[in-house]
């Protein structure tokens, strides 16, 4: 009988990459993906808990699937990821019949601890972090032929050192480790050789690459080679490989280094686009975030990046509500907002996440409708900003990476550097080209062009 597997992932790109080295991993195992779960034998739910909307539709499936299990007892139920590191001992007494709870740092071991689960038909838990280089096994399987992907993600690091009062990433991804620079090089090559043409580096703080507390006290990095800062990095993947185009995330203000901001005038493989997270425009609330930065600094950032690239696009990440967030507060956010004039933003209203400083220590004494209210407002803002900045490349140039068919009628699609999605008419033959792509109409989501002659 055919082992088939099934995963749902929730969250980040980290945790989007998660799912498919899981696969990747599983098809290494016999076992074929399906997208279907009422034919799979593993059904895996991959989960985020940065957001509480994310965590409630985990318990959502994870009570879907109840039914699927007193039909087949034999098929196997897990839950991975950030929520499962994070609540691991309660999912299991909460929903009994779950088989698998799997931690961010053993996403390697799934298969293994599958098999252990059919031999001896008990649950199983792999819920410890790892902090050492040397413990810690970052898999870097590359995709299946079949995958055919123009685009990929490379891990770089994991963990955060950061403990800002409302995330909960430390608690769940755990310190701060760091890949070594000779295997993040080596498959950007790889990938490039099998037709990639852009990579996307993930971390939870991609800045402090090579200089944080890992590459300080020897006990965080172990490697065989000479670290790296994060700028040299990226210099070295454009110089050493034939990767077209170089993204990252995500980043911290307080660690943005002038040498970063430089690299964007040296290399020309780097996307013209920094996701650069504020979370507030208000200093109390950054302090009490503990952010580490002023409105002021993050301003001077700002400036820096668009002195050293002036086409690159910005995006940042909001937080509305936090505890006693006052309506002067708010609105030094969207006053902040229209000063950098982002080209997009992800933002949410607060809620607390487990084990946090916030959750801990702060009461959650805004009122849901009033941080609804100002989330509201806040993105109808940002759409007039977005709408705004889009509206200004009309008639100009962009250079698209085609991705595929479009979901848009007949158009294709692909991104710019500065990654908005731009629509066109072309054919299977512009797939995986980057294209000269003249923008004729702007809307608040995407833009329209057609293809230059």
């Amino acid at each position: 009988m055919e082992k088939k597997f099934y995963i749902k992932t929730y969250g980040c790109q980290m945790n989007e990459l998660d799912g498919m080295q899981m696969g990747r991993l599983l098809k290494q195992h016999g076992y074929l993906a399906t997208e279907n779960p009422e034919d799979a034998s593993l059904i895996l739910i991959n989960t985020c808990s940065v957001r509480e909307k994310a965590s409630q539709k985990v318990y959502s499936d994870i009570g879907r699937f109840r039914a699927l299990k007193l039909r087949r007892p034999e098929t196997v139920l897990g839950v991975t990821g950030c929520q499962a590191q994070a609540e691991g001992p309660f999912l299991l007494k909460r929903f009994p019949y779950l088989d698998l709870v799997v931690g961010p740092d053993h996403v390697a071991k799934t298969p293994d601890l599958v098999s252990e689960i059919a031999a001896k038909r008990r649950s199983s838990t792999a819920l410890a972090y790892f902090e050492k280089r040397e413990d810690y096994r970052f898999l870097n399987l590359l995709p299946d032929e079949e995958e055919n992907q123009v685009k990929a993600f490379i891990t770089i690091m994991k963990g955060c050192d950061n403990f800002c009062s409302f995330c909960v990433v430390p608690m769940v991804r755990g310190r701060e480790v760091c890949r070594e620079p000779e295997e993040i090089i080596a498959e950007a090559r790889a990938l490039a050789e099998r037709g990639v043409r852009e990579i996307t580096l993930l971390g939870q703080n991609v800045n402090s690459y090579g200089v944080g507390r890992h590459a300080k006290d020897g006990g965080r990095y172990s490697g065989k080679y000479p670290m790296l800062s994060f700028a040299k990095l990226l210099r070295r993947i454009g110089q050493e490989s034939e990767i077209e185009r170089i993204r990252f995330t995500t980043s911290h203000p307080k660690d943005l280094s002038d040498e970063l901001i430089d690299e964007f005038r040296a290399n020309p493989k780097l996307a013209m686009h920094f996701h650069l997270p504020v979370q507030s425009g208000s200093d109390r609330i950054l302090e009490k975030m503990y952010r580490g930065y002023s409105v002021a600094e993050y301003h001077d950032r700002v400036r820096q990046l668009r002195e050293a690239a002036p086409e690159i696009a910005i995006s940042s990440d909001v937080i509305v509500g936090f505890p006693t967030e006052t309506e002067a507060d708010f609105e030094a956010t969207m006053d902040l907002i229209r000063k950098v004039g982002y080209d997009s933003i992800y933002s949410f209203v607060y809620s607390p996440r487990p084990k946090t400083t916030a959750a801990l220590y702060f009461e959650d004494d805004i009122p849901l409708e009033v941080k609804k209210e100002r989330l509201h407002r806040l993105q109808a803002e940002q759409d007039r900003i977005t709408l705004e900045r889009h509206r200004e490349k009309v008639g100009k140039d962009a250079k698209v990476l085609v991705e595929g068919p479009s979901k848009q009628g007949s158009t294709y699609c692909g991104r710019s550097s500065q990654n908005q999605a731009v629509h066109f008419m072309g054919d299977e033959n512009d797939v995986g080209k980057i294209l000269d792509i003249r923008i004729v109409q702007a809307g608040p989501n995407s833009l329209m062009g057609e293809k230059r002659v």
